[in-house]
């Protein structure tokens, strides 16, 4: 059974502003991409440049940037390139629309072949999707509850790979526990997002 996840959010600026007050805080110029409509998104300059590098189309850099600063907007998060977005304890990437994995774009870029996003050594990994697809949630910091992103009402897979040993653990709205996952490092298991709030890490 599914529920309705229901979270607190900060008051979303229009996508224009939020776009432009994060290209002003990072120090950032923002470019029209010749293929972006009236209300597409302004891509901060070294986002665009990002993408070009990685050989993204002009309309997929403004759909990935729509959908990086939507998240950024969701989680609370600051985007730091043009498909990530840096958390406190750590990182969600997200892919480019209609993808199914993220693109580490500066792997992508240095070898001219599509380099996907991996779970790093030291952390939690979570998907929306099976068998690791979708978005990917990394979270490290020990000791901490990490909601979970919003929308993870079902279906779903994770990754323990924190250092060896360390054990995750899931758990409900209140915090209660539900259940813990192996020791680190695991392979990718395929789960239920829908009755979980929180992981901890370690």
């Amino acid at each position: 059974m599914t529920h309705a996840r229901t979270r607190r959010r900060k008051a979303r600026a229009s996508l224009a502003t939020g776009v432009l007050g994060a290209a002003l805080t990072l120090g950032l110029s923002t470019v029209p991409l010749a293929s972006a409509s009236a209300d597409s998104p302004a891509v901060p300059q070294s986002f665009a440049d990002q993408g070009r590098a990685a050989g993204l189309t002009s309309k997929q850099i403004t759909a990935l940037q729509r959908e990086t600063e939507r998240e950024s907007s969701v989680t609370g998060g600051r985007q730091v390139a043009l498909n990530k977005i840096s958390l406190k304890g750590g990182e969600i990437t997200v892919p480019v629309p209609g993808e199914k994995y993220p693109l580490d774009l500066i792997a992508t870029a240095a070898t001219k072949t599509k380099v996907y996003e991996e779970c790093k050594r030291g952390n939690f990994c979570g998907w929306p999707g099976r068998n690791g697809t979708g978005k990917i949630w990394q979270r490290g910091a020990c000791g901490q509850y990490h909601e979970i992103p919003d929308g993870w009402n079902s279906g779903g897979s994770w990754k323990n790979n924190q250092s060896d040993g360390l054990v995750a653990s899931f758990h409900r709205k209140n915090k209660a526990w539900l259940s813990d996952t192996p020791p680190a490092p695991t392979g990718i298991f395929n789960g239920d997002w829908g009755p979980v709030w929180y992981v901890r890490a370690c």
